[in-house]
């Protein structure tokens, strides 16, 4: 079977779960909904949602184990992966079908915030309750930094952007701001 490639943008709908696969490789489970936006028909100007739709992304290895320090209901994402249609029984007795993930690539869509990277280094044991799993401890390792060090908060971004046109646009909204004033 041939895979099928697909990315999705949207937004997480629950907390992503940690888990270990039968193996001992950490695995993380998370649920994204989507949808799209189109004109509004008659109304020049306005937009309306689509239906949206759901889907379950697996990821593993360091990504998982990354993910689950990172990643938080609500928040907008990027996932690049292959699709796969699982089907299954509903309790009304009838069959249904959806769409599953399997992730290769996960971020943040920072077209809605900022965003930081914190490398990953594979060495060394952070405690003896982690599985022996080197990315496990790695990310747990990251999680602890960011932590103890602090991300800058969002919320209190001290400045504006001002592109070459003299557009001042808020960081954290991405609201227009202000607009230069042509001489006239």
């Amino acid at each position: 079977m041939n895979d099928i490639p697909i990315t999705v943008v949207g937004r997480l709908v629950a907390e992503p779960t940690l888990r270990t696969t039968a193996t001992g490789a950490p695995m993380t489970t998370f649920r994204i909904a989507t949808n799209s936006r189109r004109p509004k028909p008659g109304v020049p100007g306005e937009y309306e949602d689509g239906p949206t739709s759901y889907f379950n992304v697996a990821a593993f290895r360091a990504l998982g184990a990354n993910l689950a320090t990172c990643l938080h209901r609500g928040e907008p994402v990027i996932v690049h992966g292959t699709l796969e249609i699982a089907q299954f029984d509903r309790q009304d007795g009838t069959r249904g079908s959806g769409g599953d993930i399997v992730a290769r690539s996960v971020g943040h869509d920072l077209n809605w915030g900022l965003g930081y990277l914190r490398k990953v280094s594979r060495g060394g044991a952070v405690s003896e309750t982690i599985a022996n799993d080197p990315h496990l401890q790695a990310a747990t390792a990251a999680a602890l930094d960011v932590l103890s060090e602090g991300v800058p908060d969002p919320d209190t971004v001290d400045y504006d952007v001002v592109s070459d046109g003299g557009v001042t646009v808020d960081q954290r909204t991405g609201e227009i701001l202000e607009r230069a004033r042509s001489a006239a």
